[in-house]
């Protein structure tokens, strides 16, 4: 019977997690109905205060997440597979390469892209400023009609990082082994999720992303923590449950350096924005801090097993 209450626990929170998880990526496009935020020009649209705030709330929520929650676990399950001879001891610290990896992969996306999107966009102003030429007596205005290309590559940076790391979220709350941690871990990790979802769904909106790649993007995002669920529940079902993962660490390693990449680009390169918006930024910052103590006081104190030694590791 505990069996069965316990996968039906399980169940219940995929569904949850899935239905509320796109309903707070959906939030801001209802908000813009009445606040018209993506009526102003993309350049000025960053400058409404709203706004500003709510991107950098989400902001001190992605520099928590990378350096509180992500990177602590990096470290735990290389150090782990490390002691347990699944990886092989290297004279540098596998961890933080494996985050600068991805730090630098994004890094070379990003930069492949506008390089090419760039190109795209000078060919398409040649074009213009030849058929103005042609014909003098248009109105010079026109020049400027032509719509920005839209950043979709600042939502599809995030969205990889962090449905990496929700995957793997989701998988913690699979594993886990009694109704009660269950309902705690999902409550923590739901917090901790439905934040990001409205930011990123306020930074896609902002983003000026096309209505089809941005609903791409918010289902991705959604459906990751229910799909690592569900997987969890299928680990914990073999005797491998509490080992680490090979795949785990390394995707768990760059998915860290590419949610760096969007917390270095996206807020400390950012010029100085006032003491409202360092706030905002300190807010969301504490606020992941905070549910991160909660979680960890909720999963207790926890050890990887050696698959061939048997001997336990301390999680860190």
């Amino acid at each position: 019977m505990n069996d069965h209450n316990l996968l039906v626990a399980k169940i219940v929170v995929i569904v949850v997690l899935l239905l509320v998880t796109l309903i707070f990526c959906f939030i801001p496009y209802v908000l813009d109905r009445w606040f018209k935020w993506t009526q102003r020009t993309q350049s000025n649209a960053r400058d409404f205060l709203a706004v500003l705030c709510l991107l950098n709330f989400g902001g001190g929520v992605l520099i928590a997440t990378t350096f509180i929650h992500m990177l602590p676990a990096v470290l735990g399950v290389v150090s782990a597979l490390q002691q347990c001879h699944m990886l092989a001891a290297t004279p540098f610290a596998l961890a933080e390469m494996l985050m600068c990896t991805g730090f630098f992969l994004m890094y070379a996306i990003e930069e492949l892209m506008y390089f090419f999107v760039g190109r795209r966009q000078r060919r398409k102003q040649k074009a213009m400023q030849q058929a103005l030429e042609d014909a003098p007596e248009r109105d010079s205005k026109q020049e400027q009609l032509e719509p920005e290309q839209p950043n979709w590559l600042r939502g599809l940076g995030i969205i990889v990082a962090l449905s990496l790391h929700e995957l793997f979220g989701g998988m913690a709350i699979g594993l886990e082994e009694s109704v009660d941690t269950v309902w705690f871990m999902c409550g923590a990790i739901a917090a901790h999720k439905l934040v990001l979802a409205f930011c990123i769904g306020m930074e896609i909106m902002m983003a000026h992303t096309r209505w089809l790649i941005a609903v791409i993007y918010l289902v991705v995002f959604s459906i990751v923590t229910p799909i690592g669920v569900g997987v969890g529940i299928a680990v914990s079902e073999g005797s491998s449950a509490n080992q680490p993962s090979i795949p785990a660490g390394i995707l768990q390693g760059i998915a860290c350096g590419t949610l760096l990449y969007v917390v270095y680009f996206e807020i400390v390169a950012k010029n100085h924005a006032g003491w409202r918006i360092f706030l905002c930024s300190l807010g969301g910052f504490l606020l992941m801090f905070g549910l991160q103590i909660a979680v960890v006081e909720a999963a207790g104190k926890s050890a990887y097993e050696c698959p061939s030694i048997g001997g336990t590791i301390n999680k860190k």
